[in-house]
């Protein structure tokens, strides 16, 4: 089973020509099996044969990013791929049909793009140049039709100039200053201003000038400039007019004036002095106008040309011509890439590859049909190999849509070791249904049910569309079983929306007291509950424990004891797998003194404390309630005080289930030093024989490798050194100290963690409790009031009512409590499940795949 355990790895030497490596490597990337070693891991890319392959591909992707964003500006429609697959075959074809070696293909997709690069951005520089003159030639238009309606005409007209001084022009108005023309000379600055700097400039003005100017604006409209910087964005300009007094342009205000421009790069302009001039000018702006938006037009026209060129699909392709070029790109980086996973040493790439079992069949075909499609070139050679070093092999588990979304939450929190028990199997199973008792509803749990089955019914249609739902139709199968165990376990505790279902009928019936009790009782309670004679609710809790004034206390009992019975199964479940995987690997220690130590250490313990509970459900304590025992305070005394005789006892006269109680104190107590103690001393002998025994061999093999340092060649000789460093380095020798710390500290985590991750167990009922209180508060607060008042009145309270209770649903319970339900389901498995048995220090197969890589950057990515 490849979903129990990792799939069986062998460890093989790939040899390829250095002419034919390409064409190699382009077959093996197709079949997804093989796992490249990296030889030097610490050897950075850029240091490595391929790397200028990598940087041109590199640079060609940044090329094309740019082309793309040229056609989203231009709101061109890209065409992406769907089947990476038929255009892994469709570059196959191209290839083959080429007369040219086939690595020289990236040549000819690198001279194209560079060349249409090139052409594209001399277009797009002029069309921000002509959009730059444009803006100007607008400007200054605004600035000549603005200005005249702020001035008029009398300021066509040269002043007499008979004083100059300082003119107090705060609150005046224009037709005010053109009185003072006569005796006061007036300077002005007309310029163009950005609108949201329009109120500081104004500001700075009037504090420089200590109000001796005058001011106005008047806006541009807002369809006429654009931003070249920033994809041509409307930008909001105004028309501004300063006068002030002063003769001549060297005076104190017209310097502060223009630093105070120069800050805020505002554009100045002259104003004509008479008329002629004025109109002249008018004329002239506009005729230049014309010609650039004709300039304008052409240019966008050759701009759009470029761009339908990379738009269009072509023959025998899936997607726009720019998709296409980016996931050759892709796929060339990759490939070269991998081939600097390979050692080149002369004419010949070697290096070592990981494969699952008959998967070199696979590659031995590929291998020749190298040789038969691309004749006369080399093909490589397969050769099985012992592995090198201590590094185990990759962990690979073959998926499906189904369990890829459990695997990725085991492998979230680590990689399973190489043939380890895969957590992801049983995670398929108790994740759903751990979410299930916390969100434990029947209405809830039926509209994630339906939910569920909605992505999956309509699986290809949402993928299609460009609805949200798209997202979640990766983990559609898990939204799925998480709703129906939601849905099962809300009949388990009848609990609709916080309203109890009456389905099979109740087995109570309500009576009423005998007279005398009556006195005695409260008025309130003239009535009592009787159960029926041999009658069983067929299925869940009987609705008339929802009614009854101990229903919280019923509720509580019930879900914190089954909390406990599930977490400690699933806790025994993970010990029990710790075994397996000890007599996998034939771990006689671990399986002897840790596995079943801990396993009767935890069964005499809190698998007593669940017998105790179910032993007690078994029993009829009608009419004696008073004397049923408390489990918590069971449990309290056979810690504190063992072998005293057991009051009220749960059977018998008590001395009996105070001897076993006893019994299995002792039993568990001696567990603790068994876990502790033989572990690391056998670890530790064993350590020493193997330090000693390895120490003979290294000075036996000085003598060897002596000799095969005098007679060998260089490259003979760099190899043995290797191989002799690695010989006297693999093996590191573990002091007592270490090894007996790591055991306490695993022993202390064992002992103590099964009381913490007991009590862990405990938020499937604190969660299961909080989603129905919450659900009651909305029911009694929102619909309860309008139910109860009936006729228009209560109407209407149900309507607004019902419309709080459905967005109050929504947002609390279906959306914040189901992640908060997901997290808590994730932590159980995380930490209290896997813990017992999951070593999480594995890597991941990690195949060579073409189609996973293209797949990836075939999205589009969201901006």
């Amino acid at each position: 089973m490849n979903f129990f355990r990792s799939q069986t790895m062998g460890y093989y030497k790939l040899i390829i020509p250095r002419e034919s490596a390409w064409n190699v490597m382009n077959e093996l990337a197709e079949l997804d099996c093989i796992h490249f070693v990296d030889y030097d891991p610490t050897l950075p890319m850029i240091n490595r044969p391929f790397a200028n392959y990598i940087k041109r591909c590199d640079d060609l992707l940044i090329k094309l990013q740019l082309i793309e964003h040229e056609m989203k500006k231009y709101y061109k429609k890209i065409t992406y791929c769907k089947d990476v697959n038929f255009l892994i075959k469709n570059f196959k074809q191209i290839i083959k049909e080429r007369s040219k070696a086939s690595h020289t293909y990236l040549d000819e997709i690198e001279n194209d793009i560079d060349k249409k690069h090139q052409q594209l951005i001399e277009q797009s520089t002029n069309m921000e140049n002509l959009h730059e003159r444009r803006n100007k030639l607008i400007e200054h238009k605004s600035v000549l039709l603005k200005g005249e309606a702020l001035l008029g005409q009398s300021f066509f007209q040269p002043a007499n100039y008979v004083a100059e001084g300082y003119v107090n022009l705060q609150g005046k108005e224009l037709d005010d200053i053109k009185v003072l023309q006569g005796s006061v000379k007036f300077n002005y600055l007309v310029g163009v201003i950005n609108k949201e700097d329009q109120i500081r400039f104004k500001r700075i003005i009037f504090r420089i000038t200590k109000g001796n100017a005058w001011m106005n604006t008047m806006d541009i409209e807002s369809d006429q400039i654009v931003d070249t910087k920033n994809d041509d964005a409307k930008i909001i300009k105004s028309v501004f007019v300063v006068v002030y007094p002063g003769g001549g342009g060297s005076n104190v205000i017209t310097n502060k004036l223009n630093k105070i421009c120069e800050s805020f790069q505002v554009a100045k302009y002259t104003f004509p002095e008479n008329n002629m001039v004025f109109q002249e000018k008018l004329r002239s702006i506009e005729t230049e106008l014309v010609e650039t938006r004709n300039l304008l037009e052409m240019t966008k026209n050759q701009v759009e040309a470029y761009l339908d060129d990379f738009q269009r699909v072509y023959q025998n392709s899936n997607c726009s011509q720019i998709e296409e070029l980016k996931l050759f790109l892709i796929k060339e980086k990759y490939l070269y890439t991998q081939l600097n996973y390979l050692r080149v040493q002369g004419s010949v790439l070697y290096g070592s590859i990981w494969l699952p079992q008959g998967a070199d069949i696979k590659v031995d075909s590929a291998l020749r049909e190298v040789q038969t499609i691309y004749e006369g070139l080399p093909t490589g050679q397969l050769q099985i190999s012992p592995p090198e070093g201590t590094k185990p092999p990759p962990t690979f588990f073959e998926t499906n849509e189904i369990t890829w979304g459990f695997q990725e939450i085991v492998n979230t929190y680590g990689i399973p070791r190489y043939k380890e028990i895969n957590p992801g199997l049983f995670t398929v199973m108790t994740f759903p249904f751990l979410f299930g008792v916390m969100f434990a509803d029947i209405g809830h749990g039926f509209c994630l049910l339906l939910l569920g089955i909605y992505l999956c019914v309509y699986n290809r249609e949402i993928k299609e569309s460009d609805s949200l739902m798209k997202h979640a139709l990766i983990v559609r199968h898990m939204v799925l079983m998480m709703g129906f165990w939601a849905f099962y376990n809300g009949w388990i505790y009848n609990d609709f929306m916080s309203v109890p279902i009456n389905l099979f009928g109740s087995c109570y019936t309500e009576e009423q007291l005998p007279q005398d009790e009556q006195d005695i009782q409260d008025k309130q309670d003239e009535y009592y509950w009787k159960q029926k004679q041999n009658c069983v609710y067929p299925f869940g809790i009987d609705p008339v424990w929802m009614c009854v004034p101990n229903e919280l206390t019923f509720m509580n009992s019930y879900k914190m004891k089954l909390a406990v019975i599930i977490g400690v199964i699933h806790m025994t479940f993970g010990i029990i797998l710790k075994g397996i995987n000890a007599l996998y690997f034939k771990n006689w220690i671990d399986f002897i003194f840790e596995f079943i130590p801990q396993l009767i250490f935890f069964t005499c313990t809190f698998g007593w404390m669940d017998f105790l509970i179910i032993y007690k459900w078994f029993v009829d304590w009608t009419g004696n309630t008073e004397n049923a025992p408390s489990v918590i305070t069971l449990m309290i005394n056979m810690i504190l005080s063992p072998g005293k005789p057991v009051n009220p006892p749960l059977w018998g006269d008590g001395i009996s289930e105070a001897s076993t109680q006893t019994a299995m104190l002792l039993i568990a107590l001696f567990c603790i030093p068994i876990i502790l103690l033989p572990k690391p001393l056998i670890l530790n002998s064993q350590n020493k024989k193997r330090y000693a025994l390895n120490a003979n061999n290294l000075s036996e093999n000085l003598n060897k490798d002596l000799y095969q340092k005098i007679n060998e060649d260089s490259e003979g000789t760099q190899e043995n050194s290797e191989n002799h460093a690695a010989s006297s380095g693999g093996e590191h020798h573990e002091e007592f100290g270490d090894i007996f710390v790591h055991q306490v500290i695993e022993t202390i985590e064992f002992v103590l963690g099964s009381i913490s991750n007991t009590a862990s167990y405990l938020r499937l009922w604190a969660l299961s409790l909080a989603h129905g209180q919450l659900a009651e508060v909305f029911f009694q607060m929102c619909l309860n009031g309008g139910i109860s008042s009936g006729g228009f009145v209560g109407a209407i309270r149900l309507l607004i009512g019902y419309s709080i209770f459905s967005m109050a649903t929504f947002g609390v319970l279906m959306m914040m409590d189901v992640m908060e339900c997901f997290l808590h389901a994730l932590r159980l498995h995380w930490v209290e499940f896997q813990n017992k048995f999951f070593k999480a220090d594995g890597y991941a197969f990690e195949k060579c795949s073409y189609s996973k890589v293209m797949q990836d950057n075939a999205v589009p990515k969201e901006e």
